[in-house]
């Protein structure tokens, strides 16, 4: 009897760790099928290391990005628009892994839990996406880079919508280059600059440092600082291009004064320019389409007096994300808080609060003032534009140029970060980026 009864409890044992992981293995194809069956080594659905069957990418207007035509992958008519949107639709290849041919493939190959990738009356592979992104207006920023590297974005910071997100370096994906993989000139292509690379930011830092000093001084709109083109510190010195005298903030916002917001900075001091910036989303992780993004960067705890002045200015070891910028811009625009931009669907209930709400409407002020009376509306004709430029000096290399901002118009309300290397000043190179955006948008 003994011994049947121990027989009983090792097959009741074995039973209970059968069906334990029968549960087990459920719950992880509930969870994992899709990413399982739209790995790269499932020959059902891969040829040459193309997507077969993967459903058709359009944009808002329904323009065709890319489809699958005798078992290969077609992409846009317009070399522009293809070269444009390669970081946001993604290559045949699955190189970009940050793209939504990457991302959602399972998706757009037709995934059913049920009846995995068969085609049945019941599920249908190539399921198809539209995107929020608009075809034309991506193309016009594309062609306004004029062959540098950098990124763009602009998104609706009501409803969080993107409508621009430019990565370049990049390449036509129906003309991929021979050698693409051991060609220098290629280094870093498959980066999508706007969500994982950073950049010195320069001048447009200068809008942390306002907001720093305006938690901090009670007078911090009509406090002055002289600037005499130079300013000694230690045994070095802070330059600035030109001698703009005795400044208010507002004044040397608009002539993006290094010397003003340096000594601005020295009496902030670099423990509360740290806390300003950290809540302004530096040192954080932010997401897009599930894809987590590189953090701009910033470390005050050590500096030297002459390092906090040129980290006030955006020109020391400091970095900035751009996708994070265009968040930062839509919190300033939208009074505090901004919803997180989708690119797919109507989005997430997520919001990033990345200012109060009074920093938030008097730097709306400062940068509206910026434009008017330092850059010139005329440059953005049909639009009410805040922004602040910056050109970043980079060792070796022509400055990276950033335009930050938004605008005011109800039926038109875009938030928007560029930065594109080796060029020439923010209002110029990357003005210009934003410029044709913007009209193709209209």
């Amino acid at each position: 009897m003994k011994t049947t009864g121990f027989r009983s409890f090792v097959l009741y044992l074995l039973l209970f760790a059968f069906l334990g992981g029968i549960g087990w293995f459920v719950i992880n194809l509930a969870a994992n099928g899709e990413k399982w069956a739209a790995q790269p080594y499932n020959g059902h659905i891969y040829a040459s290391g193309s997507t077969l069957s993967a459903g058709t990418i359009t944009d808002r207007t329904g323009l065709i990005l890319a489809e699958s035509q005798e078992d290969r992958r077609v992409y846009a008519e317009s070399e522009s628009v293809r070269r444009s949107l390669l970081h946001t639709v993604g290559d045949s290849s699955g190189y970009i892994n940050t793209a939504v041919q990457s991302v959602h493939r399972s998706h757009l190959m037709g995934y059913n839990l049920i009846f995995g990738l068969n085609d049945t009356i019941f599920s249908g592979l190539g399921s198809s996406i539209q995107l929020s992104v608009s075809a034309r207006a991506n193309a016009a920023a594309f062609d306004a880079f004029e062959g540098r590297s950098g990124s763009a974005f602009i998104f609706n910071y009501k409803t969080g919508e993107t409508l621009v997100k430019v990565s370049a370096l990049t390449y036509d994906p129906m003309h991929v280059p021979d050698d693409l993989l051991t060609n220098e000139r290629y280094d870093g292509v498959f980066l999508d600059h706007t969500l994982v690379s950073t950049y010195v930011p320069g001048s447009i830092f200068k809008l942390v440092t306002a907001a720093a000093a305006m938690d901090t001084f009670t007078d911090w709109e009509t406090r002055t600082y002289t600037c005499e083109n130079r300013f000694a510190l230690g045994d070095s010195t802070v330059t600035c291009l030109d001698w703009h005298g005795t400044l208010s903030m507002e004044a040397a916002m608009g002539h993006s004064c290094n010397i003003y917001f340096a000594k601005l900075a020295l009496d902030i001091g670099p423990e509360k320019l740290q806390e300003t910036a950290e809540k302004m989303g530096f040192n954080e992780q932010f997401s897009f389409d599930s894809v987590t993004t590189a953090d701009s960067e910033i470390d005050l705890s050590s500096v030297t007096e002459l390092e906090l002045a040129w980290s006030a200015v955006g020109q020391a070891d400091l970095m900035a994300n751009p996708y994070h910028m265009a968040l930062l811009m839509g919190a300033i625009a939208n009074g505090g808080s901004t919803p997180e931009p989708y690119i797919i669907g109507s989005g997430s209930n997520t919001k990033y609060t990345l200012v109060s709400q009074s920093t938030a409407n008097r730097l709306h002020d400062l940068m509206r003032t910026t434009v008017s009376y330092y850059y010139g509306d005329s440059r953005f004709e049909g639009y009410t534009v805040c922004a602040k430029t910056g050109t970043a000096e980079v060792s070796g290399r022509d400055p990276n140029c950033w335009i930050v901002g938004f605008t005011e118009d109800e039926d038109a309300p875009y938030a928007f970060a560029v930065c594109v290397e080796d060029g020439s000043s923010g209002i110029r190179t990357a003005g210009n980026v934003v410029i044709a955006a913007l009209n193709a948008l209209k």
